[in-house]
């Protein structure tokens, strides 16, 4: 019990590190760009780029290790029992749209549906972890 409980915090607090280092090195970007002229302009799109991988890849990592860590121990978040049902109902349906629509663009598109997947694993993860959490959630 002691150890489900260590490693659900370990796994918590793992995912609060990785969004608080990419959060400060975003802010810290942001903060060190010149002023918009023609010349640094590939510096606003690399800024651009940093911001798309952050919250396409960054964000749902940190929301599927915070669902991991429920799912490991979720006696310690007993007390919050609807908002994890809603919450984690809202990441399934907000994950899964989101594959799909991505999906479907990309076959309109005429690109390979097994990149565009690939790409979007971190959504269907994050979708799959929290229909697990939402099976699992159960009033006290």
């Amino acid at each position: 019990m002691q150890i489900r409980k260590a490693t659900a915090i370990a796994i918590i607090t793992l995912g609060i590190i990785i969004l608080a280092f990419f959060s400060i090195e975003l802010i810290i970007t942001k903060l060190s760009l010149p002023p918009y002229s023609p010349e640094s302009e590939g510096k606003y799109a690399a800024y651009s780029l940093r911001v798309y991988t952050f919250l396409s890849f960054i964000l749902p990592l940190v929301v599927s290790l915070f669902l991991a860590g429920y799912l490991v121990f979720p006696a310690m978040f007993q007390r919050f029992y609807v908002a994890v049902k809603v919450l984690s109902a809202l990441l399934s349906i907000g994950g899964f749209g989101i594959t799909v629509l991505i999906t479907g663009a990309a076959i309109i598109n005429n690109v390979s549906p097994i990149l565009a997947v690939a790409g979007l694993s971190p959504f269907w993860i994050t979708a799959i972890l929290a229909t697990m959490v939402f099976k699992q959630s159960k009033p006290e």
